[in-house]
């Protein structure tokens, strides 16, 4: 049976934590290897505005709002997954929660994200974002592991 409430994907990056932490914790770095322009700062509480960079989805803009950021081990945020619908009512619609984990581990840095609360995100929307953010979280992590490890 597979779950639509969550997901989660790992992937080793061949680099120090404090590097694969750096470039998901920093502003400028996170945003070469995630394919956004940022406004604002990852802080606890703080929410940014992000653009998309990426060719096929340019200008497309999304929030996050920062939940942890405890050094080196995890990193979460809160956020409305999926591409932008006009046709949602997003101050009444929950957020997912992501979090990023990172483990030192041999030969490198084991990163786990996972992102919750798919159950809570309305019969209709549901199953495209689950979709949608499952094949863009491989993206994501192959990028990452990309941009980090090659700037190790």
């Amino acid at each position: 049976m597979v779950s639509e409430d969550r997901i989660e994907k790992q992937i080793l990056i061949r680099a120090p934590r404090g590097r694969v932490w750096r470039a998901i914790t920093s502003e400028k770095e996170f945003s070469e290897w995630f394919g956004v322009q940022i406004t604002g700062e990852f802080a606890p509480g703080a929410r940014c505005r992000m653009t998309t960079t990426h060719k096929d989805h340019a200008g497309i803009v999304f929030y996050v709002t920062i939940e942890k950021m405890e050094p080196e081990r995890l990193f979460s945020w809160r956020w409305h997954p999926g591409m932008p619908d006009p046709g949602v009512d997003y101050s009444k619609e929950p957020t997912t929660l992501v979090v990023f984990e990172l483990n030192e581990v041999e030969g490198g840095t084991l990163v786990t994200v996972l992102e919750s609360g798919f159950d809570q995100i309305s019969l209709t929307r549901r199953a495209g974002v689950f979709q949608d953010n499952t094949k863009g979280w491989e993206l994501q992590l192959a990028s990452l592991e990309r941009y980090a490890g090659q700037a190790a």
